[in-house]
């Protein structure tokens, strides 16, 4: 039951966001924020989920980042949970990483590159594009053994695309996946 529950309130606030999104409705925060903090919270959403596989969760944070940068804390969270609970949900053992690395730095703006990468079954090249589109999902066979919208990474585009970033993914099949 907790489980349908979750997966139930997952669709309901991923249908939300994405129609804020399209409305055009959707606000954004410019609070400052910690990226090491918002980063371990996103760690700890998934410390039960290291246990029930084979898997490492790794953290690497360039020392250049800045300890505090101004930006929406949740949105960056958001972002981040839904790429890591993807590379765990295509990852049965081996390494699941989330990086940060600093491009470039000015005293008003910083320009990071966050990465999500996995050993997972990776993604043939050919659907790489396309995984970014609403309702749209790699391997309907896998996805529907794991369960997903389609939506996740529709959504994830949207609001890096709205933080004045870009979202790509780098994989091959058999060889994991990296989401920037």
């Amino acid at each position: 039951i907790r489980t349908s529950a979750r997966s139930l309130l997952a669709l309901i606030n991923d249908i939300l966001d994405f129609s804020k999104i399209e409305a055009g409705k959707l606000h954004f925060e410019n609070i400052p924020f910690s990226i090491r903090n918002v980063i371990k919270e996103v760690c700890d959403l998934f410390f039960e989920k290291i246990g029930e596989k084979n898997t490492e969760l790794i953290v690497d944070i360039d020392p250049n980042v800045p300890a505090q940068v101004i930006a929406d804390p949740f949105r960056l969270r958001q972002i981040l949970v839904n790429l890591t609970s993807n590379a765990f949900k295509f990852t049965e053992n081996g390494e699941i990483c989330i990086s940060v690395q600093s491009r470039s730095l000015t005293p008003d703006c910083a320009e990071l590159v966050f990465c999500v990468w996995d050993t997972g079954v990776g993604i043939d090249p050919k659907i790489q594009d396309e995984l970014f589109d609403a309702f749209t999902q790699a391997n309907d066979s896998i996805t529907r053994k794991h369960g997903g919208t389609g939506l996740g990474l529709a959504i994830c585009r949207k609001l890096v695309s709205m933080m004045g970033g870009r979202i790509w993914v780098e994989s091959e099949p058999g060889a994991g996946s990296a989401f920037y």
